[in-house]
């Protein structure tokens, strides 16, 4: 788990050094978007490995990939309006593609340590 949080403070990082090349026009609508989504995904991730209890955990987590799905589709736009060129854009998709993996792999064993939680896909 502990993985997990670095991998998705790694991911806030890149997000915050892209954004720093946007152009003066993004600095109130994309830059913000793309850094406060980055931060809560780590915020999630934090607070779900830090929680015992597993329906709470099971939250945190789901959240932390319900709001890492939307960071994803950020760059999709990002890339199709020249934001974001396409190796930064396949960098920071295979590092979220990576983070992804890594919160399904943690949603699911507290899946299995609470047989009272539903399965989350």
């Amino acid at each position: 788990m502990l993985q997990m949080v670095r991998s998705a403070a790694e991911l806030a990082d890149a997000i915050y050094r892209l954004t720093s090349k946007f152009p003066p026009e993004e600095q109130y609508v994309m830059v913000p978007m793309l850094r406060d989504t980055s931060l809560t995904i780590l915020e999630y991730a934090s607070m779900g490995m830090a929680r015992y209890d597993s329906p709470y955990r099971y939250i945190l987590l789901s959240r932390a990939l319900i709001t890492l799905n939307e960071l994803i589709s950020h760059f999709v736009l990002c890339k199709r309006i020249g934001l974001m060129h396409r190796n930064a854009y396949e960098e920071l998709v295979e590092t979220a593609e990576a983070l992804r993996d890594q919160l399904m792999s943690a949603i699911k064993s507290v899946g299995q340590l609470d047989p009272d939680i539903p399965p989350p896909f």
